[in-house]
């Protein structure tokens, strides 16, 4: 899990970086990029049983505010790339915390 979050911040940090270098601070990307960092550190402080409704919110929002983001203005390949990066991320970690074997027992095939 640690991995996987970790990986999501970086993934939402260059996000970041792209367009603070290249200029083009859009609010609503960046909107998406800062809930899902916020989510990111509290996935790793909040108990397993809250860990699945953060990480479908935070990547829930993201999607949405981007959707918005790529109506209005579209988006190039790396935007697309990114946006569905962090959504994927985000359902992993989401059903992650989630996952056991038959009978409910984890490790159980």
């Amino acid at each position: 899990m640690r991995i996987l979050t970790g990986l999501l911040a970086a993934v939402t940090i260059f996000d970041i970086v792209i367009h603070v270098v290249a200029d083009q601070v859009e609010p609503l990307r960046i909107t998406g990029n800062v809930l899902v960092l916020t989510a990111a550190l509290a996935l790793l402080t909040v108990p397993e049983p809250r860990r699945a409704g953060i990480a479908f919110g935070a990547g829930g929002g993201n999607l949405a505010v981007n959707l918005v983001f790529i109506a209005r203005h579209g988006i190039g390949t790396l935007g697309w790339f990114l946006v569905g990066t962090t959504t994927v991320l985000c359902v992993g970690l989401a059903l992650l915390p989630g996952r056991r074997g038959v009978g409910g027992r984890p490790g159980a095939s």
